[in-house]
């Protein structure tokens, strides 16, 4: 595949490479359908991916240690959910050809465009925070690496692979990492659930305490992560697919996104399942790796085993999910300022520039906004995952994503008013489904809101 600039649009297309013009429109319609899906499949694998990170597993395994299987029903319902929020961002990668940010700035002015892309440049920050810690938390549990040695080794491979320059290097090694997290299917029924508790637990919604609501709150900012909308669609930009409007387009990033959706939310019923069926701190909060590894160490019977399992499958949710917001949020703040991503191919520049650090040279100088970002987010994590690991510490588990709670509103909204009144007629949401999705989006944002006094009540709880 090679990746060429559009310069009526000023976007790149995914083209496939022939031996020569004449045969090229003839070979694109000879691939097979499975063929050009995967080719065109990541974006969104690896956005859904990077959606169970490392704080997401805690969340997950705090709501199946003190509430069983109360939340399981959740998982499920939120799978639509978390794939139409995320088919709003392929609709506009598509129809529009830009990022989020960048969109906003045309659509809305460049206010607006600033006001989304700020808070979600912290967002990302703050998410770096928790993959730092979590993985950190997890090397240092299984293996006794010391934190600061593996959180500085974690933030200079983020950055090393920035440099690279190549989105299809990112989202190969993000795809590689993530999808370790499908070791937790092995263990679901490894403690033997009871299906009747299962059942009855279906259908238990204790709506009146307080603290199931901020549980519900956290798994909803779970799965709907402001960083994620944003991330998909700047990246179908990056990796050429966006302004593609043909049926099949559409079709094969709706198929990416929904596997994405089942997977993701597979992988946090698996965690929820293994944890509540588990005997090891049953009605007690799960908020540190070393709580998983003595879950875990009792589910396979042994700590090897244990530590083995959790190392691969956090670790991997952790860089996955890393690498997602790290590049979501530099990429905001390049699409807020107006600068159009119009770097060369990877075999351009190699042609252009001799070695690797020439190459560096060229990326850093052709978007040095992007790398201003990329790199501050990256420091801005490390120093304080290193120097006030308290404050990191809380950030992880379900006060992480309950702060994505509160950013998911006006990120979703903003999607959803560019899919319902900018786009051309024939991609724009249609009456049932928009209102239905702005009902849907409302109810979750609305979780989000009403839950912030419970949460406070908790965390003053817990002081006394």
């Amino acid at each position: 595949m090679a990746v060429v600039p559009d310069a009526d649009a000023g976007r790149r297309s995914l083209m496939l490479e022939s031996e020569g013009p004449e045969t090229s429109s003839v070979s694109s319609r000879k691939t097979s359908f499975i063929k050009r899906l995967l080719m065109t499949m990541g974006p969104g694998l690896m956005v859904c991916l990077a959606d169970t990170d490392g704080s997401c597993l805690i969340t997950a395994a705090d709501s199946g240690s003190e509430w069983r299987y109360q939340l399981l029903l959740l998982q499920i319902i939120l799978i639509p959910i978390l794939y139409f929020a995320q088919e709003l961002s392929v609709r506009l990668a598509l129809a529009k050809g830009k990022g989020l940010c960048a969109l906003l700035r045309i659509e809305a002015g460049k206010k607006w465009a600033w006001i989304v892309a700020i808070p979600l440049l912290i967002d990302c920050v703050l998410a770096l925070i928790s993959e730092l810690t979590v993985f950190g938390q997890t090397l240092l549990a299984c293996w006794d690496i010391p934190l600061w040695i593996s959180s500085t080794a974690f933030a200079l491979a983020l950055v090393l692979l920035a440099l690279t320059g190549s989105y299809a290097v990112a989202e190969k090694v993000g795809l590689i990492m993530g999808i370790l997290q499908v070791l937790f299917f092995a263990t679901i029924f490894a403690n033997h659930p009871s299906g009747s508790e299962i059942w009855d637990d279906l259908w238990t919604f204790p709506l009146t305490n307080g603290n199931y609501i901020k549980v519900v709150t956290a798994n909803i900012g779970a799965v709907i992560m402001p960083w994620m909308l944003a991330y998909q669609q700047s990246a179908l930009c990056e990796k050429g697919i966006a302004g593609e409007t043909d049926a099949d387009a559409f079709l094969l990033e709706r198929i990416d996104t929904g596997v994405g959706s089942v997977l993701t939310q597979g992988v946090m019923s698996a965690m929820l399942m293994t944890v509540a069926a588990s005997k090891m701190y049953v009605g007690q909060d799960i908020e540190t790796v070393d709580q998983l590894l003595v879950i875990f160490t009792e589910t396979m019977h042994g700590a090897l085993r244990a530590k083995i399992a959790l190392t691969f499958a956090i670790c991997g949710a952790c860089i996955v999910a890393a690498i997602v917001v790290s590049l979501c949020g530099s990429w905001a703040l390049e699409e807020a300022m107006g600068r159009e991503i119009t770097s060369l191919p990877t075999s351009e520049v190699r042609q252009s520039c001799g070695g690797v650090f020439q190459r560096i040279s060229w990326n850093v100088r052709h978007r040095p906004a992007f790398y201003a970002a990329f790199i501050s987010t990256c420091a801005a994590a490390w120093v304080l995952t290193i120097f006030t690991p308290t404050f990191a510490v809380d950030l992880t588990g379900v006060w992480t994503q309950f702060i994505n709670g509160l950013l998911m509103p006006p990120t979703i909204f903003s999607l959803w008013y560019l899919a319902a009144y900018t786009l051309p007629a024939e991609y724009r949401l249609g009456p049932c489904l928009k209102w239905s999705l702005f009902l849907v989006f409302g109810i979750c944002s609305a979780f989000c809101f009403i839950s912030i006094p419970f949460a406070i009540e908790d965390s003053l709880k817990k002081k006394l």
